[in-house]
């Protein structure tokens, strides 16, 4: 394991971060440099570089919160849809190294 991760630092709550939920599996912020408004990520608290890695039961989990917390999210800011998305190493845009969902809003232009 890499010895530290600023995902591991929220989750240790070394580092702040707008929580948004937080079980004793996964932790859902807020982006820090978000795509659109709302923009949060998902993060399994058990260690794992990306879907390369993760345990098949940490992504079940974690994948399953993640579709209940944008739903719950696209209805509370009257998001129109949403994407789902990770990325998995360097040259597929991960620049934190460790597993986590992105779950970015769209809303219907005026």
């Amino acid at each position: 394991m890499e010895n530290t991760t600023l995902f591991l630092d929220i989750i240790a709550k070394k580092s702040p971060a707008t929580i948004i939920y937080e079980d004793e599996k996964v932790i859902a912020f807020l982006d820090k440099f978000p795509v659109s408004p709302g923009h949060f990520l998902v993060v399994p608290k058990n260690y794992s570089r990306n879907l390369f890695e993760i345990k098949e039961e940490d992504f079940i989990y974690t994948i399953k919160k993640a579709r209940e917390l944008a739903l719950e999210q696209v209805k509370k800011l009257s998001a129109s849809s949403f994407r789902l998305l990770v990325n998995n190493e360097k040259e597929a845009n991960q620049t934190i190294f460790h597993t986590h969902i992105h779950i970015i809003p769209f809303y219907k232009k005026a």
